[in-house]
């Protein structure tokens, strides 16, 4: 049952009511769930003057939904087209947890003659107008070195013939200015060494060695990020434990321990890191499965069963049968892209991962409207604006089927609103108030001018009644503040709620 609750406030007196799900013009309510069949739901709210929207929705089937506002504001949740959200002018990726990893069908790059038992450690950054990788492989002695390959669309790659930097294991790169810096692990601790041109660097320094504590017994797969405004970000793993940890730095020299991200490798093993729109976005590694990590604004990725999610296992990719290494990951407009080492027949080749909107899960809509502008966000990421002066109503639109729940909407009004029926709201207050006749009981579980919290979490005991709390009453021009919670709850089958 769609319900829906609401409080208006004019001079003193007080209304709230349950009602069904027939204030939403178009689509039905099935299981408690909205549902929208390439058709659309509307909500008319009346003449309001700001609102505040949250919702849980989600694709069930097909290639997008909106929320439309009017013709130039609305809110496009894309799978398939642009595969973006776009809003207003503007549009912002879908989140790695809302993507689905799909492995190319064979290895990428499988080891050269000359690189000793297989290739590892992939890096990849975007340098002087191509992508460069960097990876681990023995050369033909057996020792550690790093060598390069170089692409114009991160799908087919050329080796740099006669790149190699001995003793060098586990790289990562990062761009500063014209510049490619480029740092490793070698004898425990993280190197750093810089290039103007890619194939030549400098003669490399210690940026970070072990410490006495829970690092002390050596430091590897390290990655990197830079700010551009002189903020060095480091994520380090400890080889021996499979522990991890994370550094800074002012100068891309020097780095200070900042925390232990987790002690062992049950979590966040061999992170890479990318900041952008969404914040931070991370892969990370372990034995038999590869995963997604997600941090808005903490660096630290703290150790929350909220900021990871496992997404490739263990012979999921035809080119990994044993097991996967370290990764990389590379954020390229809408696009993010995870360069992966992983054991095929004994060796160890990098595969290559693409990601796709997966539809089907729930989503939650926030949007909030002050009059002039709206605000909208799609599942905690970044908010986008659209100008908007004239408002109407809301209109869900799903192309394919979108089922929408759990849907508030709180807004403010000119005058005294809904208690005569006169806000296009609700056709049953009179009905709903006859039904209940407690007035007393109501306002005290309201708490005054409030909705009822049973009515709004869809328990037993919600009732449609209205009472006056004594004194004037509010008159035409008085602004009224109208809270409306409109939920679609889903209802488990014998459950009875």
């Amino acid at each position: 049952m769609l319900l829906l609750a609401s409080v208006a406030i004019a001079g003193s007196s007080a209304s709230s009511f349950a009602t069904d799900g027939g204030d939403w013009i178009g689509g039905n309510v099935d299981g408690g769930v909205l549902v929208l069949e390439d058709t659309a739901g509307d909500l008319d709210l009346g003449e309001v003057l700001t609102f505040e929207l949250t919702a849980r929705v989600r694709l069930a089937t097909g290639d997008r939904f909106e929320v439309q506002l009017s013709d130039a504001c609305r809110l496009s949740v894309d799978y398939t087209g642009t595969r973006s959200i776009a809003f207003g002018t503007g549009a912002v990726p879908f989140a790695a947890a809302e993507l689905l990893m799909v492995p190319d069908a064979a290895a990428l790059l499988t080891p050269m003659i000359d690189e000793v038992g297989g290739i590892r450690h992939p890096d990849v950054v975007q340098f002087a107008g191509e992508w460069w990788m960097f990876y681990g492989a023995a050369d033909g002695s057996g020792a550690p070195a790093v060598h390069a390959a170089r692409s114009t669309d991160l799908a087919t790659w050329t080796r740099v013939e006669g790149f190699s930097l001995p003793g060098a294991s586990e790289p990562t790169a990062i761009v500063e200015a014209t510049s490619l810096v480029l740092y490793y692990a070698d004898g425990g601790s993280i190197w750093r060494t810089q290039s103007d041109d890619g194939v030549s660097f400098d003669f490399p320094t210690v940026a970070l060695a072990p410490g006495p504590g829970f690092d002390a017994a050596g430091l590897g797969h390290p990655a990197m990020l830079f700010d551009g405004d002189g903020l060095w970000q480091l994520w380090y793993g400890v080889p021996t434990t499979g522990a991890s940890g994370s550094a800074s730095s002012a100068d891309g020299l020097t780095f200070t321990r900042d925390a232990e991200l987790s002690p062992d490798s049950t979590r966040l093993s061999g992170l890479d890191v990318t900041d952008g729109l969404l914040g931070f976005e991370a892969v990370y590694t372990m034995l038999d499965s590869v995963g997604f990590a997600s941090s808005a604004d903490d660096s630290n990725f703290a150790d929350d069963s909220s900021d990871v999610r496992p997404a490739l296992v263990m012979n999921q990719a035809a080119w990994s049968d044993g097991g996967f290494g370290t990764a990389a990951l590379v954020r390229n407009g809408v696009d993010l892209t995870v360069f992966v080492a992983a054991m095929d027949d004994g060796l160890t080749v990098i595969g290559r991962v693409t990601t796709q909107p997966e539809p089907g899960t729930w989503g939650g809509l926030s949007m909030t409207w002050d009059g002039t502008e709206v605000l909208a966000s799609w599942n905690g990421g970044p908010t986008q604006s659209c100008a908007l002066t004239d408002f109407e109503g809301i209109s869900i639109v799903g192309v394919g089927r979108a089922e929408v729940d759990e849907v508030r909407v709180d807004y403010s009004a000119e005058g005294a609103i809904d208690t005569a029926d006169t806000g296009g709201l609700d056709t049953g207050d009179s009905a709903d108030t006859a039904d209940t006749g407690d007035t007393a009981s109501d306002s005290a579980d309201t708490g005054g001018p409030a909705y009822n919290a049973g009515e709004w979490m869809g328990e037993p005991g919600g009732c449609g009644c209205e009472s006056g709390t004594g004194g004037g009453g509010g008159g035409a021009g008085v602004v009224g503040l109208v809270l409306a919670g409109v939920l679609a709850r889903r209802r488990e089958p014998g459950s009875g709620r």
